[in-house]
Parts: C-alpha cells; structure tokens; sequence
C-alpha cells in the first residue's frame, strides 16, 4: 500500500501575473468593491441560491462569518493580482487515496478572459504533482460554463464523465462534466511545453 501524503503547509505560489497565498483581512475589502454576478455564481453549482436574497453587493458580516478553519488537506489560496484579491482557489487532497479535488473562481469581472484562470489552474497543478506528490487532481464543471472547461483542457484535464441534471436551478435542472488529470498526464505535457517550474522557494518543502 501507498504511504499518505503529506499534508504540507499552505505555500505560497508566484506566476507571472498572480501570487496564490494566504487569506488576509485586506481581501474582504476588496471583495466588498465587486458586485454579486448571479450568472458566475451559479458555475460554482445553485446552493448559494436558495440563501440569495437579491441584493448586489455581499455585505462584510457574511463575509467575516465563514468559511470554518481549513481542516488538514484543504488548502485555500486568495488570488492576488496587481495588489489586490480577485478570487480564490481551492484544493481538497484525499492523502489516503492520492487525489484532490480543484476549484477555482474570479470575482472580478473585468480581469477574467486575461490568462489567470490557467495561470491559477498550472500553479496548483505543478505543486499537486511535483511537491505534494498526488496521483490524480479531479473536479466539476457546469456542462454551460465553456469558458472555464477550455481553460481547464488547455491545462491538460480531460472530461470523464457528465452527471446529468444534477442540480436544480431557477430556470431548470443543469448538467456537471466530470473532468481529471493524472501525474503521468501532467507531467509529459508540461515536458512538451517546455515549461520551467512556476513554484517558487516557499512551496518547497525543506530537505
């Protein structure tokens, strides 16, 4: 059998244009700035629905109550980008079973379309990989949300399966794509790319 996985610390991760790092207090702020976008909202499933009052704007009390302390294997980077937070990524490491399952989402409108999302998406990847050693990072996306699947194609998932009408929304039952990628998947197309490793001193762990 397999040895666990460590769970590491959260490190932090450096691309060209993003750092991935802990959460800190500034981030309400600039999450207080951007309005709600149902439409984005409703890629990351119709739960949040049913607590949505309609307002446009979060407001800091629900911001400050939640989300609980990370438990051991959940790691959860705010996305910095030109000094300010505009999203988040999440990585949820099974160490028994050597697989994670990804998230990630911008709440700025305006700086989606620009790269980030595959920046965010090859930064977790390389760490799960090369520096936690996992075999397999999976995740689910709304069938609709075309934008964040060829993100995630250009970053080497494959779609696996579709759970049909998974979900209820206001206008209907919505279909989730099934999506992973293996270590062996990873790592030859990274080599094809010619890709250095984006992770920098601080996601390593020491010797």
């Amino acid at each position: 059998m397999l040895d666990r996985l460590p769970l590491l610390p959260l490190p932090t991760l450096r691309g060209e244009l993003v750092i991935l790092r802990q959460r800190q207090a500034s981030d309400i702020d600039d999450r207080l700035l951007q309005p709600i976008d149902p439409e984005e909202e409703d890629n990351y499933g119709s739960a949040w629905r049913r607590e949505w009052d309609g307002r446009r704007y979060h407001v800091r009390e629900h911001l400050t109550s939640g989300p609980e302390p990370a438990k051991p294997g959940h790691y959860f980077w705010a996305v910095e980008y030109q000094g300010r937070c505009v999203g988040s990524a999440e990585l949820r490491v099974n160490a028994d079973q050597h697989r994670a399952v990804y998230s990630v989402g911008l709440f700025e409108a305006g700086v989606r379309g620009q790269g980030l999302g595959k920046q965010i998406t090859r930064l977790i990847l390389a760490w799960a990989f090369d520096v936690l050693g996992a075999h397999r990072v999976e995740l689910e996306v709304l069938a609709s949300n075309h934008r964040a699947i060829a993100c995630y194609l250009a970053c080497g998932f494959r779609q696996e399966g579709v759970r049909r009408e998974a979900e209820l929304y206001p206008d209907g039952w919505k279909d989730f794509i099934s999506m992973g990628v293996l270590k062996s998947e990873h790592s030859n197309a990274s080599h094809d790319r010619g890709l250095p490793s984006a992770i920098d001193a601080s996601a390593r762990p020491r010797s």
